[in-house]
Order: structure tokens, then sequence, then C-alpha cells
């Protein structure tokens, strides 16, 4: 009895541990996007500016899921499947039509499951609603190409890089609506979150790509990690949801 109990507090331990160094890491991200945020406004010094040496901007964009998933039992919903994305990033001017940079962000991604008798991931029960959520730390290293001329803007350019990012907590979201509530449920539909799943990866990564006419921004991000864990592909098989993400960005600078 005495084992058992602890077990349970070392397992209960461990957990806070985890939870504790997951905030302490999300709190230290946050305020490193504050800070870039404020010094990205421009103090009148010779190397601080949108077409000087350094420049730190914030940003904010909207992508959506593309064609096509791997394997068979994965579709999803297009058009409903999508990230957002807050983050700042730094840019060092080299020479006038050539830059490097990185930045850091946070990432929410919603991938809206199609309920059809071919379905397979994550389960093959059938709602009426089933989304899989992931909200995710990242950062990213890119080489800028600016085109054309500029004059204390950032101007247009082609971005070409890599990710990496944490994805720190994940869920699954089920909605069943009930054609006689007042009868059964009292109820007119129920909604049940599951957390922490383990058939997904924590750390994926990936390459991507911008191209930019001013603050205005169209992007791609192909993810080349697998968003499934390996004892859940032996399992399920080697479907995979879509790597491909496609959006728009606007930044906030001149």
């Amino acid at each position: 009895m005495a084992k058992k109990y602890f077990l349970e507090w070392t397992q209960l331990l461990n957990f806070e541990l985890k939870n504790n160094i997951k905030k302490k890491i999300i709190t230290i991200m946050f305020a490193l996007l504050i800070s870039f945020a404020a010094f990205s406004q421009e103090d009148g010094e010779k190397k601080f500016g949108a077409d000087k040496t350094h420049f730190v901007h914030p940003y904010l964009s909207l992508g959506f899921m593309t064609p096509p998933t791997e394997g068979e039992g994965a579709d999803i919903l297009y058009g409903k499947s999508h990230i957002i994305t807050y983050g700042v990033r730094y840019k060092f001017k080299l020479a006038d039509f050539f830059a490097l940079g990185a930045g850091i962000n946070y990432t929410y991604q919603a991938w809206h499951m199609d309920q059809v008798d071919t379905k397979i991931i994550p389960t093959s029960v059938l709602y009426d609603k089933e989304k899989i959520l992931s909200n995710n730390l990242g950062g990213d290293l890119f080489l800028r190409i600016n085109i054309g001329k500029r004059t204390n803007t950032i101007g247009n350019y082609i971005d070409l890089g890599g990710y990496g990012e944490w994805a720190y907590s994940t869920s699954k979201k089920t909605t069943d609506y009930f054609d006689n509530p007042n009868i059964v449920t009292r109820s007119e539909y129920a909604t049940v979150t599951y957390k922490h799943l383990n058939y997904m990866k924590e750390f994926n990564y990936g390459l991507e790509t911008r191209i930019a006419y001013g603050r205005y921004v169209i992007f791609g991000k192909y993810r080349i990690s697998d968003l499934f864990t390996q004892d859940f592909k032996d399992v399920a098989g080697s479907t995979e949801l879509p790597r491909l993400v496609v959006g728009i960005e606007v930044g906030f600078h001149k």
C-alpha cells in the first residue's frame, strides 16, 4: 500500500513539475514577444529602422491546411481547418538586397475532421463535430531577398527559411447534438474535450517561404516531421494530416 501511494505521489509531482516548466517557458516567450514588439518602434538611431541594419516588428497571420492528406481515413474539412499565428521577427540587413532574420511566435492550430464512414483518425467513432487542437510555441530562421527600391520602409521581399515548434498543449473536442433534449438529457448538445493527446508529437519542424508586398504577405509552410507518434502509426497506419499550409500575413510596420 505504501509503495502504491509513493508511486501515485511521484507521478503527481512529475506532472506538476512538467506543468510548472511549461508555464515558465510560456511566460518567458510572451515576455519576449512584448519586449520585441516594443523594441520594434523606431527610436531615431541610424542603425534601427525598417530599411536599416536592425529591425524588429510584430505580425499576425492566418493560414489554411491544403490537400493532400497522406494515406486514408483522415479527411479534414478544408476551409475550416486553419492556423492563427502571432509573432515577432528580427531582421539583420547585410546588403541592400540581402538580409538574415529570426523570429518567435505562438500558433493555434485546428484540424476539423470530416465525419465519414471511412474515418480512422484519430478514431473510427463518428460525431456531429470533431476537431483536433494544438497550441504551439515556435521560432524560425530565414534568408531575405529584397526586391526593388524602398525609402524607410521594409519594402518588397522574398523569405526562404525553416521553422520549429513545440506543441505544449494538444486536445480533441467533440460535439453531439440530441434530437430530443427535453426527455433524455435536458440539453441540446454535449461537448467533450480530451486533453494531452499522447498520439501527437510534441515537436515539429519544416520549411517556409514568404512573398511580401510591404506589410502584406502571402506565406507557405510545409511540415517535414510527422504529426503523429510512431506508436500510433503502427496501429492506425501511415496516415498523416496535410503538411502544407498557405495563408496571408500582416506586419505591423511601415
